[in-house]
């Protein structure tokens, strides 16, 4: 084997193990591979990688350095369009955003079986502002509050609410002992979609299910996050049809619904788990 043969060996070692370290929300460990690996040999995916892995630990301006170094080897690199368009106006507010700290999780803990995950967007965001601060993973807690289910980040601050029909029906199964756990799947043109999980059912609610309804192709802009995730932490907001610089994506069935389209005939569904 050359010298050439075993660098990029060592190469390829350190970009899986930064991919391993992004997918487990390692993100100080993922920046450092990262760098290891850009130090042997310079591509765009890599910097690419680095750029995200230092936007989620609020390093913006180094983020923002590091996408622009993206367009020096491939000037039309939508990723690091796109993200160096949303870390401009980040710097450009006072430093202010760099003070959120935020709480991750694998996006892929919230797969699982038809009727307890689901997705849905958020109504009447309490502060647009925010949304440019968000990051797909973090966690968001649920509270319901009077008639409503709102949804804030881990520390405290209001995102948005669930739309009345599912707050509803999941206020009613919260107050009788079931527990759902939440997080952001997906930002783009302003609009914030949360992930949300059934994390246990209370045996009196053992014949509702908390996210009826049919399977919808929602789900879609969901994929990029929860479908070998660890290849694509660095593709926060894009499209499923322009994510081909990692590697072509497999047409698979997911088996969550979108929350959008749940079913409000709740009697039906109660019905038919009793029978």
């Amino acid at each position: 084997m050359s010298k050439q043969d075993d660098k990029m060996r060592i190469r390829n070692r350190l970009i899986d193990q930064a991919i391993s370290e992004a997918a487990n929300n390692q993100w100080e460990s993922a920046i450092e591979l990262n760098r290891k690996a850009i130090e042997l040999a310079e591509d765009p995916e890599t910097y690419n990688r680095l750029g995200k892995a230092l936007q989620e630990v609020n390093r913006y301006a180094e983020a923002l350095e590091t996408y622009q170094k993206t367009l020096k080897l491939a000037p039309s690199n939508i990723i690091a369009r796109r993200n160096i368009d949303k870390l401009t106006p980040l710097l450009s507010s006072e430093g202010k955003t760099n003070q959120r700290s935020r709480e991750l999780v694998d996006l892929r803990l919230f797969v699982s079986e038809t009727g307890k995950t689901g997705i849905t967007t958020l109504t009447n965001l309490a502060n647009p502002g925010l949304v440019s601060q968000l990051g797909s993973g973090e966690i968001v807690e649920l509270r319901h509050e009077g008639r409503l289910l709102n949804a804030y980040t881990s520390d405290g601050i209001l995102i948005g609410r669930i739309e009345p029909k599912l707050a509803q029906r999941l206020a009613e199964l919260i107050d009788g002992g079931n527990k759902y756990a939440a997080a952001i799947a997906h930002i783009e043109n302003g609009q914030v979609r949360i992930v949300i999980r059934e994390t246990f059912q209370h045996p009196s609610q053992r014949t509702k299910i908390s996210f009826p309804g049919k399977l919808s192709g929602d789900m879609g802009a969901f994929r990029p996050y929860v479908r070998d995730y660890s290849l694509r932490y660095d593709f926060d907001g894009d499209d499923d049809d322009e994510v081909d610089e990692m590697g072509e994506e497999e047409e698979e069935d997911l088996d969550e619904m979108s929350l959008d389209d749940v079913d409000s005939d709740d009697g039906d569904d109660d019905d038919e788990l009793g029978s």
